[in-house]
């Protein structure tokens, strides 16, 4: 639900709103006298000319050039047709001022009816031969100064080789010193990285690569390997607050690599490396796998459409609908720069860069950068200075670094019904980490991101190889609505908010002031989250959200369920202060985690009406101001029937219009609540998605009675009489549901009613 008086956004424009056509793709209505018909061109993959006809098709650019020409002065909407198939990128896909709509008109890039056009950045990879039979290794060229992180054979993506030989590794200052010297036996090991599970803390996930190997002395590459290891400043509970890098403490100097990455020497069936010194990628299939008819792909390209405005001139008036954006990478990890995580996939780069990029404020000399201020995840998709720009109804999978990058100035930015999956890194990311105030970036509020929009988005399957990433990310931003949105299986935190106030807590709760303000996290349905990583929650903030109530963070009516290593499922986290929660509900947690509170926050906390299966809120680092929850409701932790209102459970997640993005494949049962019922059956909730009218549910061979769909994620079922324990099952016309741990049902003579958990430590454990 969102916060009273704040409107739900949808692209507006000289009277028009977005609306879900029935071909399933977002147009605009006009409201109120008729619109004159949009101008249409069209572009295909193999077009040519310039014609732009539906007969003579433009290829992509050449549509663009006519489309630029002929916005020049509007009379109508302007709309490209993009017919099926791969358009093949040689450079991304880029858009400045001149590509924006004028007069108050729309300049639309979609897929034609019925069509399925690819944005590609991906080059094939041919040539393939047996390099050595006895391992069944197989070798493809790629010419100099090729590099990829990611390779696609017959559309899956292929894990790179990872392992650890058994010796032990004492670290140096310049790297370690190996009781084995088997590294020195490895072909070019400068393509191979050191990976340290919770190097950084147990939310990242760092590697740096190998400089050289001489003997049992392994040398890490510089400034990745110095960048690692943060100035220690005594105990991590004062750093937290005062020190320079405010509780990071860097990688451990008793850390071992956690694995190493892409040596030849690990390769093993269904993993590959590359050698950017031989030229040469290396890959052993699997048993069965025929490489002599695999179709192989590897990005090539590090981002495939950049939309870049300037304050003065920002890109306005422009929209993408029905566009698939797949196969790019990004390498700087591989690189000298290495992957130094901070937190959510944020890096250092650079020479000295911990007193030089994000923490020179509390180093001596000090800087001038803001605290946090790191280097961010490039994405596929990047906005820059655009306002009243849409991505609605497109797919983002198959990319190496983020999905979405939404970022400088940009404002009443729409970002809705689109899938995010098979991401690298985070799939959304808005806002910035060094503009907390305009006047650090030497802008004005135009720098600000304002009252951007991202509603009805699935995100699922993200963060799959720099696992730090987060499902949503937000940085500084003003009147940001982030609303329905599914999240589900991803390592890290679905929907992180705030950024850089490590230094603020009770005792400095003025510290680190930023822009945020009037910023809702309302509706969304997360689940399947924190599944590898620790120190994270469904829903994260940090630093302030707000200098008043008036202008407080909003997270209402927001359920989440199944985070594996949670510590705090609605987390404030250091220095979060001015939030309101209301009406979320949080169940089936870890035992040992709370439903909410945090380490070093400011307060002004208020929560109202939330249904909570943990105890909550809890603060014990320090003790925060000016909390005060209000009517909690206490639930099972398997949540039952009638134990939460069911209107809060349909308003979750995806709105009607957009649920289909969760019918391409079979439905799932996540959980059924209660475990166990009476010998006699009984009614039960099931959680799960892909639900649809018609549903119907196995209690093992047997059908359920009085079946009720409340929405793609919730229904209800009477189970029949049994006992033992029973697989329960839900088939739509997409097929039936796989078995998993959540999906069984036991019967009890005893059966007692389920009680709450209250949590009793800290999940922080790595699931590694």
């Amino acid at each position: 639900m969102l916060r009273a008086g704040v409107a739900r956004r949808s692209w507006r424009g000289a009277g028009s709103l977005l609306v879900l056509a029935a071909s399933g793709v977002l147009q605009l209505s006009t409201v109120g006298d008729a619109a004159p018909a949009p101008l249409v061109l069209f572009a295909a993959p193999l077009g040519q000319g310039t014609a732009c006809s539906q007969a003579q098709p433009c290829s992509l650019l050449g549509a663009q050039a006519l489309a630029r020409q002929d916005a020049e002065a509007m009379t109508s909407d302007l709309q490209v047709d993009l017919e099926g198939g791969t358009y093949d990128l040689a450079h991304p896909w880029s858009f400045g001022p001149q590509d924006s709509g004028v007069n108050g008109y729309q300049v639309t890039y979609q897929a034609a009816p019925g069509q399925h056009p690819v944005i590609s950045g991906a080059y094939p990879i041919t040539g393939w031969h047996l390099a050595d039979a006895g391992r069944g290794i197989w070798a493809a060229p790629v010419a100099a100064g090729f590099d990829t992180s990611q390779l696609y054979v017959n559309g899956q993506r292929i894990p790179r080789s990872i392992g650890l030989p058994s010796a032990f590794y004492l670290q140096t200052s310049t790297g370690f010193i190996s009781s084995s010297p088997v590294l020195a036996g490895w072909p070019d090991v400068t393509n191979v990285s050191a990976v340290f599970n919770g190097g950084n803390g147990a939310w990242t996930q760092p590697t740096c690569p190998i400089a050289s190997v001489s003997g049992d002395v392994i040398t890490m590459a510089q400034p990745c390997w110095n960048n690692l290891h943060l100035p220690g400043d005594g105990s991590q509970e004062v750093s937290w607050v005062y020190g320079p890098q405010g509780g990071f403490g860097g990688l451990s100097g008793a850390a071992q690599p956690s694995a190493f990455e892409n040596a030849y020497a690990l390769l093993t069936p269904g993993h590959w490396s590359i050698d950017t010194t031989a030229h040469q990628i290396y890959y052993e299939p699997p048993a069965g796998q025929s490489m002599a008819t695999a179709s192989v792909l590897a990005p090539v390209l590090g981002s495939l459409l950049d939309v870049e405005g300037s304050l003065s001139a920002p890109v306005h008036d422009l929209a993408f609908f029905g566009i698939q954006f797949s196969y790019a990478t990004w390498t700087q990890p591989d690189t000298t720069q290495g992957f130094a995580e901070m937190q959510a996939d944020w890096t250092l780069t650079g020479p000295n860069a911990s007193n030089s990029q994000g923490t020179c404020d509390y180093s001596l000399p000090p800087g001038s950068c803001p605290y946090a201020s790191w280097t961010r995840t490039p994405a596929a998709v990047q906005l820059s200075a655009t306002h009243h720009v849409t991505l609605a109804f497109d797919t983002f999978s198959d990319l190496g670094g983020a999905g979405l990058d939404v970022m400088y100035g940009s404002q009443d930015d729409l970002v809705q019904g689109n899938e995010f999956s098979d991401i690298g890194a985070s799939a959304v990311q808005l806002g910035a980490t060094n503009d907390p105030l305009p006047s650090d970036l030497g802008a004005d509020n135009r720098e600000i991101n304002a009252d951007d929009t991202i509603i009805d988005n699935d995100i699922h399957d993200v963060a799959n190889q720099y696992l730090g990433g987060v499902g949503i990310w937000v940085g500084y931003t003003h009147h940001a609505v982030i609303s329905h949105n599914q999240i589900d299986h991803v390592p890290y935190t679905a929907i992180s908010i705030g950024w850089g106030g490590w230094h603020s807590n009770v005792l400095s709760p003025d510290s680190d002031p930023n822009v945020n303000a009037d910023n809702v996290i309302s509706d969304n349905l997360l689940y399947d989250y924190m599944q590898t990583l620790g120190d994270g929650g469904a829903i994260y903030t940090n630093g302030g959200q707000a200098s008043n109530y008036a202008e407080q963070l909003v997270i209402s009516g927001n359920v989440a369920y199944g985070g594996t290593n949670t510590d705090f499922s609605l987390y404030t986290d250091t220095g979060s202060k001015y939030i309101e929660l209301t009406q979320n509900i949080v169940y089936d947690q870890p035992i040992d985690s709370f439903a909410s509170g945090g380490c070093h926050t400011v307060g002004h906390i208020h929560l109202d009406g939330n249904y909570f299966s943990q105890a909550g809120p809890l603060y014990p680092c320090d003790l925060a101001v000016d909390v005060v929850p209000a009517d909690t409701s206490l639930v099972c932790t398997t949540l039952a029937p009638g134990q939460v209102p069911a209107a809060v459970l349909v308003q979750a997640g995806l709105e009607p219009g957009f649920d289909g993005l969760l019918e391409k494949t079979a439905p799932s049962v996540n959980l059924v609540g209660p475990a166990t019922l009476p010998l006699a059956g009984g009614q039960v909730l099931l959680s799960g998605s892909g639900f649809t009218p018609g549903t119907t549910v196995h209690f093992g061979a047997v059908p359920a009675t009085n079946v009720r769909v409340l929405s793609a994620n919730y229904l209800l079922a009477t189970a029949p009489a049994g006992k033992g324990s029973v697989g329960v099952t839900v088939t739509t016309a997409k097929g039936t549901s796989a078995l998993g741990p959540g999906s069984t049902l036991g019967y009890s003579s005893t059966t007692a009613p389920c009680l709450p958990l209250v949590g009793g430590g800290f999940s922080t454990g790595l699931g590694y």
